[in-house]
């Protein structure tokens, strides 16, 4: 009463519909990523900066009115997987105003999509805000990078900033 189970002469093709379930997740990833990044891009007011060299320099940019924003890395050779202790000071607003801002820094490479890499910045008061964001080990030798800042206006559901780049080289 050995009864042997027949084993199909054709077996499924297991591997090939895990590897096409797995390419479709991806897909599914990269797509909604995509789209709420360009959806969140076209509802940001963002404003030129003056011409300046990142990681040296402090970088301005004028907003509305008279109000501005000055961004400085404190870390003169960024480098990918390490954190780049950055600083961003707004100029020309109360402190009620600054009660209600929510900043925002967005490293990514400027000609090559990096993923989310947003990372929240802390007020500190005085108009200055901090984080020590890492940039991402997906890079060239020598690349391009673009540090946006978004500054939420929690009162108004506003966003709107400026974009500064600068090179790091690994």
């Amino acid at each position: 009463m050995n009864q042997q189970l027949d084993k199909p002469t054709k077996p499924y093709p297991v591997n090939l519909l895990i590897l096409i379930t797995l390419i479709g997740i991806l897909l599914a990833i990269w797509y909604a990523t995509s789209y709420l990044n360009s959806k969140q891009d076209s509802q940001v007011t963002w404003y030129s900066a003056a011409s300046c060299q990142l990681p040296q320099d402090t970088c301005l940019a004028k907003l509305e009115g008279k109000q501005q924003l000055s961004l400085q890395f404190h870390n003169q050779q960024p480098k990918p997987l390490e954190n780049l202790p950055i600083s961003v000071q707004l100029k020309g607003y109360s402190e009620a105003e600054l009660q209600n801002l929510e900043l925002e820094i967005d490293l990514q490479g400027r000609d090559m999509y990096m993923g989310y890499n947003r990372t929240l910045m802390t007020y500190q008061g005085e108009g200055v805000f901090t984080a020590n964001p890492i940039l991402s080990i997906c890079t060239e030798k020598i690349m391009v990078w673009r540090a946006s800042v978004l500054i939420n206006n929690l009162t108004t559901s506003t966003t709107y900033g400026s974009y500064f780049d600068f090179t790091v080289k690994s």
